[in-house]
């Protein structure tokens, strides 16, 4: 897969940004260097392109246009990740952080949750209702990190010293 944003054809280009809500970043944009840093201050990769997705549409397209160019592409929530695999070097990365919403169900006590979100906000919003969720410990940290990859959280620790 090519990684090298500058080999794209200007008119697919312009056709992708003209069809997302959000907004793209490119390295010379002024907000760049701020755009692309993570968590862990240690991983220093260079996107060819942020896309700073606004909803699932931008998240279509987005997805779409890395596969259609063969773009090397990253998803990043909280970016949070100490490894860096929300970001890339050269490559597209498709940022979540402006899709945030919780809504809380007390009906069948779930909770729906933005890619955008961190986990202190979704405990802000269950503790209320005397929910919370079982994931992470770090309140910073992206929803999307630890539900997919399977984050130990402070009830997850109780629950196995208990059984």
């Amino acid at each position: 897969m090519s990684n090298n944003i500058q080999k794209l054809q200007k008119e697919n280009l312009a056709a992708f940004e003209a069809t997302i809500r959000g907004r793209i970043i490119f390295p010379q944009s002024p907000e760049y260097e701020n755009a692309r840093k993570v968590y862990n201050g240690m991983i220093d990769k260079k996107p060819g392109m942020i896309v700073k997705c606004v909803d699932v549409a931008d998240v279509i397209a987005a997805v779409n246009f890395g596969r259609d160019e063969k773009l090397l592409t990253a998803v990043r929530g909280g970016g949070h990740n100490a490894g860096g695999l929300g970001i890339c070097d050269g490559g597209l990365v498709i940022d979540l952080s402006g899709i945030k919403y919780i809504r809380v169900n007390t009906t069948d006590n779930t909770v729906r949750v933005g890619g955008g979100n961190i986990w202190g906000e979704v405990d802000h919003a269950t503790h209320p209702f005397g929910l919370a969720v079982p994931a992470g410990i770090i309140s910073t940290t992206g929803v999307g990190g630890l539900t997919l990859g399977g984050g130990i959280g402070h009830q997850s620790i109780s629950m196995v010293t208990a059984s």
